[in-house]
């Protein structure tokens, strides 16, 4: 992941971090559509991404 306000507290990081590998890396749906709805949620949330 690339830089981000948790690089100061390693276990938020870790907890993070597998959060998002179980959201993209298991279930019968593609990877790239997990990737795309990320973007449209963080769009409506009007998130910078």
């Amino acid at each position: 992941m690339s830089e981000t306000p948790l690089r100061g507290h390693p276990k938020a990081r870790a907890t993070l971090d597998a959060h998002v590998a179980a959201l993209l890396e298991n279930g019968r749906v593609d990877r790239r559509t997990k990737e795309l709805l990320g973007v449209m949620v963080a769009w409506l949330n009007a998130c910078e991404y």
